[in-house]
């Protein structure tokens, strides 16, 4: 004899929310530079914004790819090297490490109330251990930017 259990749940009720972010500026961050190593170079900040109706948790990658006529094996090896900070304007780490690295950051998301906003910058920086290995490589990089409504769980 089969066992069936049911329940109802009455009360309960459904809705939508917009989650949206913009950042500004849209234009390149970095203009086009050739690192040594041991040098680093800032970015202007970067503005965040939610302008959704919802509180927001987004995450930052970075999309890279072979510039120029750095090979695709090469330009892994320098965004494994190439290192990128990136800190809101509270002085606080959001993310330090490889650019190749810098996927679905920071790993539970970053919190973004509803209708606010905050600044972030980036730094990128070559290694000074890194030598001559990446020397002429190019690459480019673009920062995506994700986000839901609900943190990762």
């Amino acid at each position: 004899m089969p066992f069936t259990i049911s329940t109802t749940n009455s009360g309960n009720t459904a809705g939508t929310a917009n989650v949206s972010i913009t950042v500004s500026p849209e234009d390149a961050l970095f203009s086009e530079t050739s690192l040594i190593p041991g040098e680093s170079i800032g970015s202007p900040s970067l503005e965040v914004s939610n302008d959704g109706d919802a509180d927001a948790y987004y995450f930052i990658f970075a999309d890279w790819k072979a510039e120029g006529d750095t090979s695709a094996v090469q330009a892994q090896i320098l965004a494994d090297r190439l290192n990128i900070a990136i800190e809101d304007d509270a002085a606080a780490e959001i993310y330090n490490g490889s650019v190749a690295g810098l996927y679905e950051q920071p790993a539970t998301g970053r919190l973004l109330d509803a209708t606010a906003n905050e600044e972030i910058t980036f730094v990128v920086s070559l290694p000074q251990d890194v030598g001559n290995l990446v020397q002429d490589m190019e690459i480019s990089v673009d920062l995506v930017f994700v986000s839901q409504a609900s943190p990762i769980s």
